[in-house]
């Protein structure tokens, strides 16, 4: 059980895991059972026309050479490609493979319900507002004091 007294970060850190877990068993039923939570921050980050190694590591808030090592694992196992950005040839943008984009499909699918369900169980514990709301409204009232934390 966790501690209430925790630290909000702890606690929303713990519950991002529970529901990337969530995502992650039910790819894993889809037949996707080589992709890890690991890879999440890769697949989360990536625009559909394709992004640059270091755009995804910025985003994810890595390294580039830990980035570069889960892109290179996806690439391995057939989700992603890298393909010469058409911006500047010199660049290269990490790319959805068509198995990266039926992977993409299926998750996208199953997120609604594991939001509904995540509600449901928040009510449950005596949230009474939508917390989405409540986590949207908090973030755009403090976005001028900080970074752009919509991507998060």
């Amino acid at each position: 059980m966790a501690d209430a007294r925790a630290p909000l970060v702890v606690l929303l850190r713990a519950l991002d895991r529970r529901i990337v877990d969530e995502l992650i068993e039910h790819l894993h039923g889809a037949g996707y059972a080589d992709i890890t939570t690991a890879h999440h921050p890769v697949f989360y980050n990536l625009d559909l026309e394709g992004t640059r190694l270091t755009t995804l590591a910025a985003r994810a808030g890595m390294t580039h050479q830990a980035m570069g090592e889960l892109v290179g694992k996806l690439v391995d196992l057939g989700y992603l490609d890298r393909e010469p950005d058409p911006s500047d040839r010199r660049a290269r943008l990490v790319v959805l493979t068509p198995r990266g984009n039926k992977a993409i499909r299926a998750a996208r699918a199953r997120v609604a319900a594991i939001d509904a369900a995540w509600s449901d169980r928040l009510r449950e514990a005596g949230v009474a507002v939508d917390i989405r709301d409540a986590l949207a409204a908090t973030l755009a009232r403090t976005a001028e004091d900080g970074p752009d934390l919509n991507r998060a």
